[in-house]
This record gives C-alpha cells, sequence and structure tokens, in this order.
C-alpha cells in the first residue's frame, strides 16, 4: 500500500510513481490540476517557516510549563487582587494567563499528555525508520485513510465552511452594523431616527431654555425639568461614551492619540450640528430669540444651540426607555459615524490603520532570505510632504536591487509594509532562498579580519582610490568593478 504523509491541508506522496498513475484516473477539471501542483513537492521557503514554527511552538510550550503556576494558584491571585503589584493586573483581564495556568494544571494531573507527545516527538521520530507511520497516538492509519478519503472533495467542503461561517456582524457597538451591499435598504441614508414615545419628554428636547427663563411663577425644579438642559447633559455623555466604544473596539491597535484625534471629530459642535440638520431638529426648536436668516450676528455664530438639541435628542432617548432605547442609539450612532470614520482614517495619515501591519515581518524576511553577504536594508526614498503625507521606504539588496516598497504614515510601518510587500513575491522569495542555501557559510558572512585591513589600507592612502564600485554577485560575493 502506497502510504502519504499528510501535511496541512496537502498530501504529499512518498511514491511517485503510483501517485502518478492514480492521478492520471482522477477527475478532469482546474481543481485536479490544482491539487497536482500543490501536492507534489514543498516550496522552499514554505519549508523554512513550517519549521520554524514549530520549533517556536515546542519553545513556547516549554516555558508556559516552566514559567506558569496552576489554576489553584491563578484563583488565588484574582482573589488577592490587592496584594500584587499593580503593573501585573492588566494581564489578569486578559486570556493569556488563565490559558498558560489551564495547561499547566493539565500537565500536572496526567492530561496533558498530547503535548508532552509533541515534545517527544524527534526522538520518536529519529527511531521511525519507516518515517510513514503516525507517531502521534492520537492519529491512527485509520485516520490518515478518512483523510485520503476526504481530501477527494475538500475544496468544496472547505468553500462551503466558509460562506457558512460568513455572518453578519451585529453587535451594538459594531463600527459597520450595516451590509456592505448597495442594494440593501440599510444603506438609505440618513439612518432612520429612533423615536421617543412619550411626548412630554419628546417635546421637551425641542424647548430652549430662553423660552422658560422669564416664567416666573415656576419653580426652581419646575424650571429645570421644563427645558432640555437636562437633556443635554445626559445627551452628550452618552454621546461619547458610545462614539468611544465605536471607535475603541474598531481600532486596537490605534493609540491614545489617535482614538482622542478621530473621537474629535466625531462629537465635534460642528459635526453634531450637521447632523442635527440632517434631521429638521432645527426647525422643531423653540427659542426666545430671533434664528432666522435676518438675525445675522445669530447666523455667524457657532450656533451651538442647534448641536445641543441633537444631544437633547439622544438624552430624551435614555429617560424615555433607558433599557430599550440605548442599544437603538448605539446602532444608530454607529451608522451615523460610519462614512466619517472612513473618510477621517482615509484621509487623515496620523489615523491610518496598522491592523494588517506585520511587526515582525522584517524579522521573517531575514529568517527566510538573509544573510550578511547579501546585506538586506531598507531605505528612505520619499518623505512626507504637505501634498504627500506617506512616507515611502524600499527594501533592497547589497547591489541595489529592489525586493519591494512600502508606504505609510513614519518610516517603521512603511518599513514593515515594504518586508510585508517582498514576503507576498513567492519568485523573489525563493530566488533569494535558494541563493542563500547554496551559500557556504563560511562565504556568507564577511570576515571582519578582511574588513579592518581593507578600512586600514583605505585610511593610510592618501590618494584617491583608484579602483571600481564594490559590488555584490549572485552567488553572494564581493567583488570590484
Amino acid at each position: 500500500m502506497d502510504k502519504k504523509r499528510k501535511h496541512g491541508d496537502q498530501e504529499v506522496p512518498l511514491s511517485s510513481k503510483k501517485s502518478r498513475s492514480e492521478a492520471g484516473s482522477a477527475p478532469s477539471g482546474g481543481r485536479r490540476k490544482r491539487k497536482e501542483k500543490t501536492a507534489t513537492s514543498y516550496q522552499y521557503s514554505q519549508v523554512i517557516q513550517l519549521e520554524h514554527a514549530v520549533t517556536k511552538l515546542l519553545e513556547s510550550y516549554k516555558c508556559i510549563m516552566k514559567l506558569s503556576p496552576n489554576l489553584k494558584v491563578y484563583n488565588e491571585v484574582l482573589e488577592n487582587q490587592d496584594k500584587i503589584p499593580v503593573q501585573i493586573l492588566p494581564a489578569l483581564s486578559r486570556y493569556k494567563l488563565k490559558l498558560a495556568a489551564e495547561m499547566k494544571s493539565l500537565q500536572e494531573v496526567n492530561k496533558m499528555n498530547l503535548f508532552q507527545e509533541f515534545v517527544d516527538f524527534e526522538t520518536h521520530f529519529e527511531e521511525d525508520d519507516t518515517k510513514k507511520d503516525p507517531i502521534v497516538s492520537e492519529l491512527t492509519s485509520k485516520d490518515v485513510k478518512k483523510l485520503v478519503a476526504k481530501n477527494v472533495d475538500y475544496n468544496d467542503s472547505e468553500d462551503g465552511n466558509n460562506s457558512s461561517c460568513e455572518e453578519d456582524d451585529d453587535d451594538e457597538d459594531s463600527y459597520d452594523p450595516l451590509s456592505n451591499s448597495k442594494s440593501s435598504s440599510n444603506s438609505k441614508w440618513p439612518p432612520k431616527l429612533p423615536q421617543i414615545k412619550d411626548p412630554a419628554i419628546r417635546a421637551r428636547v425641542f424647548i430652549h431654555k430662553s423660552t422658560i427663563k422669564d416664567k416666573l411663577y415656576l419653580t426652581e425644579p419646575e424650571m429645570i425639568n421644563a427645558h432640555n438642559e437636562r437633556l443635554e447633559f445626559l445627551g452628550d455623555s452618552v454621546l461619547n461614551t458610545v462614539m468611544t466604544m465605536i471607535i475603541y473596539n474598531k481600532f486596537p491597535r490605534f493609540t491614545e492619540g489617535q482614538l482622542s484625534k478621530l473621537r474629535m471629530g466625531l462629537v465635534s459642535n460642528e459635526r453634531i450640528k450637521t447632523w442635527s440638520f440632517l434631521y429638521d431638529f432645527d426647525k422643531h426648536l423653540k427659542t426666545n430669540f430671533d434664528v432666522t436668516k435676518d438675525n445675522a450676528c445669530f447666523q455667524q455664530g457657532k450656533r451651538k444651540l442647534y448641536a445641543d438639541v441633537f444631544e437633547a435628542y439622544i438624552g430624551g432617548l435614555i429617560e424615555d426607555d433607558p433599557k430599550h432605547n440605548m442599544p437603538k442609539v448605539r446602532k444608530w450612532l454607529s451608522k451615523l459615524a460610519k462614512p466619517i470614520i472612513e473618510e477621517a482614517t482615509q484621509s487623515d495619515v496620523d489615523l491610518e490603520s496598522t491592523i494588517n501591519v506585520d511587526l515582525n515581518a522584517k524579522r521573517q524576511l531575514y529568517s527566510l532570505i538573509g544573510y550578511a553577504a547579501l546585506n538586506l536594508h531598507y531605505v528612505t526614498v520619499k518623505r512626507p510632504t504637505a501634498d504627500e503625507p506617506n512616507t515611502v521606504v524600499e527594501c533592497r539588496v547589497g547591489d541595489g536591487t529592489t525586493l519591494g516598497a512600502g508606504a505609510g504614515r513614519n518610516v517603521k510601518i512603511a518599513g514593515l509594509r515594504a518586508a510585508q510587500n517582498v514576503l507576498q513575491n513567492k519568485p523573489v522569495l525563493e530566488k533569494y532562498a535558494s541563493l542563500r542555501a547554496a551559500i557556504p557559510r563560511t562565504e556568507s558572512v564577511v570576515k571582519k579580519e578582511e574588513m579592518f585591513k581593507n578600512k586600514k589600507n583605505n585610511s593610510n592612502d592618501s590618494k584617491p582610490s583608484s579602483g571600481g564600485a564594490i559590488k555584490l554577485n549572485s552567488k553572494g560575493e564581493f567583488f570590484v568593478e
């Protein structure tokens, strides 16, 4: 029987003759060709990444077992948080310490056998002459046969699973609660206004203090509850909190400064006033002074009262029915904020999202293709200007060849994106990974003695150098042109 070793979602045939004969009887079409292409062999850069990942997995597990207390100790710490250093407290609100404690607990009660088998895998692998049969006890030969049988329709099942997992995000604090479909009825603008059911509260929202202050027959409590200032106070707090939660949840990598700047654009008087006009709140507001176009002084002013009435409406919704209206307010404000956030994050370089920036991109790239003689480095080719606020960085090698480029609000982000750009270029990775593998270790490092000698000779030579430029050839060797 021809056995195959399973690698991730691919089969690696260990008997090429039988694999070719079986491939000939497979169903025709693009899917078969795609499988043949991916199942024939590993890619060199792929192997490097896999081995690195397995090494880190085992190292991390050993580190957790060495450092972490068990769950009993963890729970005691939770019950005595006032006695532990303050810098440790934030970590207790995250999941990692508890997961480590549970893993340690499983190991102490001998229920972590699978991971222990992973740790001992190398030893058993060396003892296995065939290198074909499963080593992990949970994986049997029968299981392998099942995996091979399922693999025939793997692409179909994978696509089905992916589509079934795609669900609309209906989180109340979600940045984008709407469907992206332009044909959806939810795409209408402006978003539907939540209604205040209590007519007294609804009326108070649109009563300005100027209409009440001359009503001397009203007691102070009656006067306070006759206009919209208290509702404005409540609405202002709710608006700030909701907008804070929207951007806080949407942008987990934003700094406090970035979040503050983005929120400022969402809760400014000018922004709120625009939303107030959107729902004609200005036409319903009752005041005791002239707010018409004839009053030039008022029209030229900030007209803050229109922003105030919008906040008062939010406060009215919460006072009317806090339990049911709070979720409605969150979704409503999320829809209003959506285009503002999109515009700000696309036009303001300070608010550029780094959620897709891999902080380890440079290190990963060097681990795949880098060596001393290659001289992998990053060059800033464009600095920010008033017209173009982005920095552009190129990833280059010693002979000046540019492997990739990236842009960002600063040199660090642009450099990381340049490394990511190279990592996404599989042909370039394969080329330089193969060059690195072909160079002997003794030739992949520039010898310090030679560098020192050359430096000394150059410093003693008072005449201009008559030699040519030093360059790097395809084998990673320096030569004088």
